[in-house]
């Protein structure tokens, strides 16, 4: 090796363990206790050797498994031999998790690592997920680590002027960045293997030090170092003596490389692409984690909610518990949907089980406040109590499980109400009551149904559908909200927009703005497109482009199925082979987003589904949703992660495309193109196609999508619509008791600035406090007041651009203080 450049090599010894991939969490964890005895042992043997490894769920399978070996771990680890990185539970795929997901990786894996080995993590590492959203600098940063280890994308597939560069999220926070420029495992046998990975290293190192990181070891199913691998690295340093060998824990190469440097260069923006099917595959699970996330937040809420309003405390650790299987599941080769088929099946038995959790602690709570609340007045009607767990207040349209002639608010006004079709139906023979609610932030309002029955009669079930006479629907209008059959096609109204869809295909012909009479559309819309993905494996190596069409869903069925004054419906039944996929699209009253609810019946192979929106929009880019942020991207039609929304703006407005269960787009100029499903085989990673390959994405799969305006820049408002999709309010129906709360509204919580959002409030998790976490979500410096009844102290803060803020007050303190990620101090 020649020496001129680089005399200082940092020894990195490790395996890459996958949770899961090829095999199941019971294989995983018990590769774990393997791979760990054998690190344990080659420090024995080998008394310079040491070994860096990554996620909390590696240490916690052991100390359940082998408590004695857990005590050498914690030994080794006093004495900087074993040393813990990453800071995570898991190695997570890095794009879609929430930003809040990510908080509570870093929350429960340093609290663990602190707690039970006395330290916490400072170096990230991540080495095998594929892409890493831009925001991560400030969630390592908050997190307690200044520095980032990766892989993919790999230089054939971002190009970068250095390996080694300091990366810098929009809020400004920054780490020290290496990217791993090949496999982040290597088992060699010989010195001359060891020369050849040597030189292909420093000649893929940046130049002006003379640092040169190795990593090293058996990987994927673990193992780590083995003692032939020690044995080479002791002869070569013996055969080279010029070159200084240190076995590293990483912190110290980032150390020396800060110091040697004479300048290293700065990057900006997310690290993309690599595997860009691993964004949609496996539809049904990323639904399960999406669901978890949201649903565990609310309840978390919930539970403060009744804490202050009935002195109930929150179980605290059912809801760590959840959360940790939760981020589990946000390993990088189950989220990103390219593990074998049984890694999903138990995967539906582990977010199935931080839903219930969640549904449980939230039903808890919110039984525990409608009880509490004073509903003793039969006259007023049968109450209905509504939560919304958001930290904005919000006007919903709510259906109740009952149907009811009329809606009054607690003051006794009346409120817009229409029947709607009921799941009960078939059995009860009545409708649901649809009304609109007004809830304040994260609290609750009181409403009463007048004259409410459970059950009807079969022949009053169709007298409670309005129509005009004569039975077939041709024209319906209430209060601006209006459905009609026109020659053309189906029109769908209200006092913002008239939607015409047409008969044959289904697609949206026309839709107008009727303030401005524009068309907003510059073609069909709607559209559900069918991509050829043969020669794309689950991963889709080498292809981030999904355009190759080859059909279209057409033979449609289109009919209106609600009228009333709140909301009008279309639905749209269309088919292509043996798939069919159902939307039913939805006007409001007043409102200025189209709704739409659907599910497809997939039964393809290979081929992928995608909704096509084209948007008339001036010199196009499209904007995209990420973890605690946003980020622009050309608009050339690549795929791209996001998280619940992605636009495409131009001179300052534009449409955005909210989702409540899917991550992957593309935008095309200034076409949208949502993906909903693609059907690669499982784990296929290239190699040739058996009769028993089994196929992902197959059979129903529901989801929802709202499409709205956007002012450029202002994504406050676009943000508080995906958190309404995302979780909905709830609901109680009570009945007619005293209690110690009024029935008017409660405002848990007030923030007097549109562009700073709630991400969590929760207690802390020392027991000793409560924690609050917002984030500024415009990219504008603001000065921010909170305040409102859950929170005995107002918090006065100020917000840099994209700044994530996490504050704690401690029982009986009067000022809160900000805080890590972690509930540590900054």
């Amino acid at each position: 090796m020649d020496m001129k450049k680089k005399t200082r090599l940092f020894l990195v010894g490790n395996a890459h363990l996958d949770s899961v991939w090829q095999w199941r969490w019971q294989e995983g964890s018990a590769e774990a206790k393997a791979t760990i005895r054998s690190a344990l042992d080659r420090m024995k043997e080998f008394p310079e050797f040491r070994f860096v490894c990554s996620s909390a769920s590696v240490f916690q399978w052991v100390q359940e498994f082998a408590p004695d070996m857990f005590q050498e771990v914690r030994q080794r680890v006093k004495e900087g031999r074993l040393i813990v990185v990453g800071g995570w539970q898991v190695q997570p795929d890095c794009n879609l998790p929430s930003g809040e997901a990510f908080a509570r990786q870093s929350l429960y894996a340093q609290r663990y690592f602190q707690e039970q080995l006395g330290v916490t993590a400072k170096a990230g590492y991540c080495v095998d997920s594929f892409g890493h959203n831009g925001m991560l600098p400030q969630i390592l940063r908050k997190s307690g680590m200044d520095s980032y280890v990766f892989m993919r994308p790999a230089p054939h597939e971002k190009s970068m002027d250095s390996d080694l560069f300091r990366w810098v999220s929009p809020d400004g926070s920054a780490v020290t960045t290496y990217r791993i420029p090949d496999p982040y495992c290597f088992n060699f046998q010989s010195e001359e293997e060891l020369q050849v990975r040597l030189d292909y290293l420093e000649e893929h190192t940046a130049a002006d030090t003379e640092l040169l990181p190795f990593f090293y070891g058996v990987g994927n199913h673990g193992g780590g170092p083995t003692i032939r691998n020690l044995e080479v690295l002791e002869a070569y340093q013996k055969a080279h003596p010029e070159l200084e060998m240190i076995y590293s824990d990483l912190s110290d190469f980032f150390r020396e490389l800060e110091s040697s440097c004479r300048e290293i260069p700065e990057y900006r923006g997310d690290l993309q692409h690599h595997a860009s099917g691993c964004y949609s595959t496996v539809p049904q699970m990323k639904n399960g984690i999406r669901r978890s996330e949201c649903e565990l937040l609310a309840a978390e809420r919930y539970a403060v909610l009744a804490g202050k309003l009935c002195r109930k405390p929150a179980k605290t650790e059912r809801f760590r518990e959840a959360w940790k299987t939760v981020g589990f599941l946000h390993f990088h080769d189950l989220m990103g949907g390219c593990s074998i088929r049984e890694v999903y099946d138990d995967a539906a038995y582990q977010y199935g089980m931080a839903l219930h959790t969640a549904a449980v602690e939230e039903n808890n709570a919110l039984q525990s406040i409608s009880w509490a609340i004073d509903t003793s007045q039969p006259s007023k009607g049968l109450p209905v109590v509504v939560f919304n767990p958001n930290g904005f207040p919000v006007t919903e349209s709510i259906a109740v499980n009952m149907q009811s002639k009329g809606v009054t608010d607690s003051a006794g006004n009346s409120v817009l109400s229409q029947l709607v079709h009921s799941t009960a139906a078939e059995c009860y023979w009545r409708r649901d009551t649809l009304f609109q609610a007004q809830i304040p932030a994260l609290g609750y309002g009181v409403y009463y149904l007048q004259n409410p029955i459970r059950t009807a009669n079969p022949e009053d079930y169709q007298k409670n559908q309005p129509k005009p006479a004569g039975g077939a629907v041709t024209a319906v209008e209430f209060a601006g909200v209006r459905t009609a059959n026109e020659r053309r096609g189906t029109v769908l109204e209200n006092q913002v927009y008239r939607v015409e869809f047409d008969l044959h295909s289904g697609y949206i012909v026309s839709f107008l703005d009727k303030e401005t009479q524009k068309e907003l559309i510059s073609g069909p819309a709607a559209v559900p497109v069918v991509i050829d993905e043969y020669y794309h494996d689950t991963w889709s190596h080498g292809k981030n482009f999904f355009s190759e069409e080859m059909a279209r869903f057409g033979d449609a069925q289109v009919e209106a199925v609600e009228f009333g004054p709140i909301r009008a419906t279309v639905k749209v039944v269309s088919q292509y082979n043996r798939s069919a996929l159902v939307q039913y699209f939805s006007l409001e009253s007043g409102c200025g987003r189209l709704k739409i609810r659907a599910w497809v019946d997939w039964q393809e192979r290979h081929k992928m589904l995608k909704l096509i929106w084209p948007m008339k929009v001036d010199k196009p880019e499209a904007v995209y949703e990420i973890p605690f942020g946003v980020i622009r991207r050309p608009a050339d039609g690549e795929e791209e992660p996001g998280q619940t929304w992605t636009a495409v703006v131009g001179g300052g407005e534009g449409f955005a495309l909210l989702n409540n269960n899917t991550y992957s787009s593309s935008v095309k100029e200034s076409t949208l193109c949502q993906t909903v499903v693609r059907s690669p085989i499982f784990g296929d990673h290239g190699g040739p196609r058996t009769g028993e390959s089994e196929f992902t994405g197959q059979g129903r799969f529901e989801f929802a999508s709202e499409l709205m305006p956007v002012r450029d820049g202002n994504w406050a408002p676009v943000i508080q619509a995906a958190r309404q999709l995302n979780k909905p309010v709830s609901q109680i129906i009570e009945s007619w008791h005293p209690g110690t709360l009024p029935d008017a509204s409660y405002a848990g919580i007030q923030i007097d600035q549109e562009n700073v959002m709630l991400s969590a409030l929760k207690p802390s998790e020392d027991g000793k406090g409560l924690v609050i976490r917002l984030y500024e979500t415009n990219g504008v410096e603001t000065d921010v007041r909170v305040s409102g009844g859950l929170l005995p102290v107002a918090l006065k803060a100020r917000f840099t651009p994209y700044s994530v803020n996490t504050y704690y007050l401690a029982e009986g303190s009067g000022s809160w203080k900000e805080v890590l990620l972690t509930e540590y101090d900054l």
